[in-house]
């Protein structure tokens, strides 16, 4: 029993590093999951009725967190945590088949605590339910090459499809060890059908559980919407950025990860050249495989949020472990040169310095060094009272649309949306949809239309406004006023009448941002 008490103890660090943070705000993309995960629970399909270019697993996740803890915020962030405390004890017992038990332990540790990284993790993002499949997935790969068995190739591929229908990212890992399983059974057998028998079982439990996900949109005649949202609407959002914006998007990303995670980044680099230059065993090289998949799919969304990062922990994780437990638990300690001594200290104290200013002065650190990140979280905390107020004026059965980003209003304010594309990330990528948002919103007729598409965040009123949009707020809208950051808008004709924009209301929940 006291045996296990230490990785039990790490593999609750995800849940400890999660607690202060349970009430947090949700982010708009928390926003969007938590919005389609009640529509789900209402009976709407996602895609169909409700759109957003994630696969349906997340929407199941966030779900599922509502059923089990109740549809408040702290839900898919408590679920998110305890996914990630499992992640922990599956990368021990994949280190621990691979490497020493030392190096397990240090694994799980390293990533344990980096669940607590700020904007990397301590979110209910979709890396966050994506991982423990993946991780899962490396373990069965590891057994079933242990002991050539293809039942386990079978299980790894199906948690990978798992995976895949959280993140579509998760491909990437999946080609990873299909193309580790072809080599291994080639240097074996040599050049038989046999050879590729391993990827076929991989390739065959990827597809069954992407099928078997698949059915419900099947059952509802929505594939197509599925294909479209996850694989067309995705390539035109990928698309959209130059190779020259991608490389800025990636430097700033991957500046600020190097900055908050600067040790583990370092040791993980030690740990690759270790790995390929030191070590013999060709499991060793199997870690090397993951981790360039799962830097495939960080960089395959074409943009570099901090939480697409998250992917790589569990591979930074392991060769961090190899080369720290190499060096120090196995007395293997050799004096550092001053140079190196002092790297060690600056990425140490470069570490410590930004994460402690992200904690404990969050606030100011966002105004000075990203002002848009820190309206942004300004926003997402006046979301909720927003919300409140849309909902002290509606009844349950009453829909609302958000012109803008901040989907988690609907979520709050516990009402459906009034149309399919419910945040205007669409309208940028594909032409279309805003003149069949428009047309729907002309027969749906919601109560509250919120305009939250306004300066510092989109910085130009009149690109922003559609003429096709401004003409329905004129005919079938009063204005309301501003509240907090966005401009509100009531039905014509609906019971109540609008707050005047000079009103005592307004001038105490208005936030006064300028435009022309």
């Amino acid at each position: 029993m006291l045996d296990a008490l230490p990785l039990t103890i790490i593999c609750l660090l995800p849940v400890i590093l999660y607690l202060p943070f349970l009430a947090a705000p949700f982010e708009r993309d928390e926003g969007v999951y938590a919005t389609i995960a009640q529509g789900l629970l209402h009976g709407k399909v996602p895609y169909r009725d409700l759109f957003d270019n994630k696969p349906p697993l997340v929407y199941g996740w966030y779900a599922f967190s509502f059923m089990i803890f109740g549809e408040h915020l702290a839900a898919p962030r408590i679920l998110a945590s305890l996914l990630l405390s499992f992640t922990t004890l599956s990368i021990f017992g994949q280190a621990r088949i691979v490497f020493s038990r030392g190096v397990a332990y240090c694994a799980a540790a390293l990533f344990g605590l980096s669940t607590g990284l700020p904007f990397v993790a301590l979110h209910a993002n979709t890396e966050a339910y994506m991982l423990l499949p993946l991780a899962t997935a490396f373990l069965a790969f590891t057994i079933g090459m242990r002991r050539s068995s293809m039942r386990w190739m079978c299980l790894a591929g199906a948690l990978c499809g798992i995976a895949m229908m959280t993140k579509q990212v998760a491909v990437w890992n999946l080609l990873g060890l299909a193309g580790v399983a072809t080599v291994w059974r080639w240097r074996d057998d040599g050049l038989r059908w046999t050879t590729l028998r391993p990827a076929a079982m991989l390739t065959a439990g990827a597809a069954l559980a992407v099928a078997l996900i698949a059915i419900p949109f099947a059952a509802t005649g929505s594939l197509g919407e599925l294909f479209y949202a996850n694989v067309s609407y995705n390539w035109l959002y990928v698309g959209v950025l130059s190779y020259g914006e991608r490389l800025a998007d990636f430097s700033e990303g991957f500046i600020f990860f190097s900055a908050v995670a600067a040790p583990l980044v370092a040791g993980a680099f030690w740990g690759l050249l270790t790995v390929v230059f030191r070590r013999k065993q060709p499991f060793d090289y199997l870690i090397i495989v993951w981790a360039a998949a799962s830097a495939a799919g960080v960089a395959m969304g074409g943009r570099f949020f901090p939480h697409y990062f998250l992917h790589l922990l569990p591979a930074m994780a392991v060769l961090t472990a190899v080369v720290g437990y190499e060096r120090l638990a196995r007395r293997r300690i050799e004096p550092l040169s001053r140079p190196a001594l002092g790297l060690a200290l600056l990425l140490v104290a470069a570490s410590l310095t930004t994460n402690g200013v992200l904690y404990l002065a969050p606030r100011l650190a966002e105004r000075h060094v990203a002002q848009n990140v820190y309206e942004q979280k300004e926003w997402e905390d006046a979301s909720q009272a927003l919300a409140q107020y849309v909902k002290e004026r509606t009844g349950p059965e009453d829909k609302i649309f958000n012109f803008g980003r901040e989907a988690q209003i609907y979520f709050y304010a516990d009402r459906q949306p009034a149309v399919r594309y419910f945040s205007d990330w669409p309208f940028w990528w594909d032409d279309q949809t805003l003149n069949q948002t428009v047309a729907a919103l002309r027969l749906t007729r919601p109560v509250y239309l919120i305009d939250s598409a306004l300066p510092p965040l989109f910085p130009d009123y009149r690109q922003y406004h559609p003429p096709v949009l401004m003409s329905l707020l004129q005919t079938d809208y009063d204005y309301v006023g501003r509240i907090y950051f966005a401009d509100v808008y009531r039905l014509k004709g609906s019971i109540g009448s609008p707050i005047a924009p000079g009103s005592e209301l307004n001038a105490l929940m208005a936030q006064n941002y300028s435009f022309q």
